[in-house]
């Protein structure tokens, strides 16, 4: 399988997944809300549609625009290894999103994704795991009254 090949297949893939998310996942847990202006499923809309459109045209391109190449696909088991853990890891951020709490699930993922890429300084790591779930959370919160789970 070439490279141009398996980013294609990545972005049909990712194009199908965000396309489930945006039929099944988002009204099965966003709930309507009569009492605010703005519909608690525009942002999820947004960045889930953005994706999905991204996706497709991340595959459209390799399969139409791109001039055929045949190198070989990264395929080796440190790769395949490497994408297991981060697989993990966001399964794990998750699961801790729906059973503690949008903060601490954003925490860690944002915490062991900046040591898993490299970061060893403790405060940096401090800082970029707590600073953007604590942002984004407040915008919706507190800006756009829209709760977080």
């Amino acid at each position: 399988m070439s490279v141009r090949t398996f980013e294609a297949l990545v972005g049909a893939g990712i194009a199908v997944l965000a396309l489930v998310v945006w039929l099944w996942g988002i009204p099965a847990w966003v709930e309507p809300n009569d009492f605010v202006q703005i519909s608690p499923r525009l942002m999820p809309d947004v960045a889930v549609g953005a994706i999905g459109i991204l996706g497709a045209l991340m595959c459209m391109h390799r399969l139409f625009l791109e001039p055929d190449k045949t190198t070989p696909a990264p395929f080796n088991t440190r790769t395949i290894v490497l994408t297991a853990i981060v697989l993990a890891l966001f399964a794990v951020a998750v699961a801790l999103m729906l059973n503690v709490g949008y903060l601490l699930g954003g925490i860690f993922i944002v915490g062991s994704l900046t040591v898993f890429m490299g970061q060893r300084t403790w405060w940096a790591i401090l800082l970029t795991a707590v600073v953007p779930p604590f942002l984004l959370w407040g915008f919706f919160e507190i800006l756009l009254g829209i709760p977080l789970p």
